[in-house]
C-alpha cells in the first residue's frame, strides 16, 4: 500500500496511514463516520458461533475509535454446491444477531461463489467530532488496562488437536463471541482513554506497539498481570503456537525488551494473533479508579497490564515486558 497515490482529502481525519483500527470520515461540524470492514475463514466448526464472533470481530473496530455502529453490509463467500446451505443460514444468522446487540442495522451485503467459507461485515459506525478516539494519545504515567483474557489463537489452532479441553475452547468462543461494545460505552462515557485500540491478529504487542509508537511513549508491561484463557499456557507447553504468533513475535520484538528469566510460554501468550480480541485503554492515572469501579458496577472484566512510563524513546524500544 505504501506505493498507491491516495489522494488527500480534509475529511479523512484518520485514514489508513495512521495504523488505526478503522477509518474516520468528517460528515459536519459535529459528526464523523467511522468505516471498517473485516471478513475470515471460520475459527470454529459451529456455524452459528462463527457467524457471531465474526461479526463481532468487525464491530469491534467500531468501539475502539469510541464509536457507535450504525449499518452493517454482509461480505460472504460460500462454496455454494459443496456444503448444506443450512451453514450458510446458520452463520448469516449468527452475524445478524450480533448486528442486532449492536444496535445497527443489517443493510444487505455480497456473496461470491468460492472454494472456501469467509464471513465477515463492512462496517459504518458514528462518532461525535470532538470525541475521536485512536491509538494515538497515550501519555506518560498513564495506567494501561485490557478487556478480555488472551489465548483465543492457541484454542482456535489447537481445535484440530486432542490437545484442548471443551472447558478451554468454551471460554474462547464465549470470549470471542462478546462485544466490545459494553467496554467501550463505559470509558467512553466517563471520558476516560487517552488512546483506545483493540487486540486481534498482530496480538498484545503488536497492537501495543502500534499504540506506543503513534504516541511517541514507551509503557511497561507486568508479564503475570495478563489474564489467560484456563488452558492456554498447557496448550504452548503441548507445542502448539499458531505461524501468526510466530511472525508476531519476529516482527514486534524489535520494538520489545524482555526481562531475563520470565516464562517462556507467558511471553508467547502476549505476542498472540488473538481473534475478536479486546480493547486496551490507556487511561490517566487520575481517572484510573473511576474507570476501575464502573466496571465492577457493570459486572464488565477490566484487567491492569501495565502503564505508560515518562521515559523518552530513543532506542526503538517502546515497550518492557517484566
Amino acid at each position: 500500500m505504501e506505493k498507491l497515490p491516495v489522494p488527500e482529502n480534509k475529511n479523512v481525519l484518520i485514514g489508513f496511514g495512521y495504523k488505526d483500527d478503522a477509518g474516520v470520515y468528517k460528515i459536519n461540524d459535529n459528526q464523523c463516520l467511522i468505516q471498517t470492514v473485516d471478513f475470515f475463514t471460520p475459527v470454529v466448526d459451529d456455524p452459528y458461533i462463527f457467524g457471531q464472533i465474526a461479526a463481532a470481530n468487525a464491530l469491534s473496530d467500531v468501539y475502539a475509535m469510541g464509536g457507535k455502529p450504525l449499518t452493517a453490509l454482509n461480505i460472504a463467500c460460500f462454496p455454494v454446491n459443496d456444503i448444506d446451505k443450512e451453514v450458510f443460514n446458520l452463520i448469516l444468522l449468527g452475524g445478524l444477531d450480533k448486528i442486532k446487540e449492536s444496535g445497527a442495522a443489517l443493510l444487505g451485503g455480497h456473496s461470491i461463489d468460492d472454494k472456501e467459507v469467509k464471513y465477515g461485515l463492512s462496517v459504518t459506525g458514528i462518532c461525535d467530532i470532538n470525541n475521536i478516539y485512536s491509538n494515538l494519545g497515550a501519555k506518560p504515567h498513564d495506567i494501561l488496562y485490557l478487556t478480555k483474557s488472551l489465548g483465543t489463537g492457541f484454542a482456535v489452532s489447537a481445535i484440530s488437536t486432542d490437545f484442548i479441553e471443551e472447558s478451554t475452547l468454551n471460554e474462547a468462543a464465549l470470549s470471542m463471541m462478546k462485544l466490545n461494545k459494553y467496554a467501550s460505552e463505559i470509558a467512553v462515557s466517563l471520558n476516560a482513554p487517552s488512546a483506545i485500540t483493540d487486540v486481534t491478529g498482530f496480538g498484545l504487542i503488536g497492537h501495543l506497539s502500534e499504540m506506543m509508537v503513534a504516541s511517541g511513549v514507551r509503557c511497561e508491561i507486568n508479564l503475570q498481570s495478563l489474564p489467560l484463557i484456563s488452558g492456554t499456557a498447557g496448550l504452548i507447553k503441548r507445542g502448539v503456537n499458531p505461524a501468526g504468533t510466530r511472525r508476531n513475535r519476529k516482527y514486534f520484538s524489535k520494538f520489545v525488551r524482555i526481562k531475563e528469566g520470565l516464562d517462556e510460554n507467558l511471553i508467547w501468550t502476549a505476542f498472540g494473533a488473538e481473534t475478536s480480541g479486546g480493547l486496551i485503554f490507556s487511561v490517566a492515572e487520575i481517572k484510573s479508579q473511576l474507570i476501575e469501579e464502573s466496571f465492577k458496577k457493570a459486572g464488565e472484566p477490566l484487567y491492569k497490564i501495565g502503564g505508560v512510563t515518562d521515559k523518552e524513546v530513543k532506542d526503538g524500544i517502546y515497550i518492557n515486558i517484566v
